[in-house]
């Protein structure tokens, strides 16, 4: 599986890409302008829920970067706390080959307001 997503991703080059996965695929690391984030579920609040309300939220102020960097201490903080901070840098990885920090355009509706 891991070829197979490489090998697409290679295809856009030039473009951002967010990949959001269960699996740590280190091939990722020689596709360029790719921002991979890693996670393994334990029982937090689901995962993608939380991501896009992020998104939703911060998408106007923040770059993906610091979006998912956020999600990262969210999720820590919404554990039940048995486990300490550092117990999430193995349970959410966030590895990047970005040459600048994407953010996301804003709609056209947006500057008409």
């Amino acid at each position: 599986m891991e070829e197979c997503v490489v090998e697409k991703l290679a295809l856009i080059p030039n473009h951002t890409k967010l990949v959001v996965s269960t699996f740590e695929f280190k091939s990722l690391a020689e596709v360029p302008e790719t921002l991979h984030v890693t996670y393994y579920s334990c029982g937090v609040s689901p995962f993608f829920t939380e991501m896009i309300e992020i998104f939703n939220k911060r998408r106007q102020t923040l770059d993906v970067i610091s979006m998912m960097q956020e999600l990262k201490r969210t999720a820590a903080t919404d554990y039940d706390g048995r486990y300490e901070l550092v117990y999430w840098d193995r349970y959410i990885s966030i590895k990047e080959s970005l040459s600048s920090l994407p953010k996301f355009h804003k709609n056209e509706e947006e500057h008409s307001s």
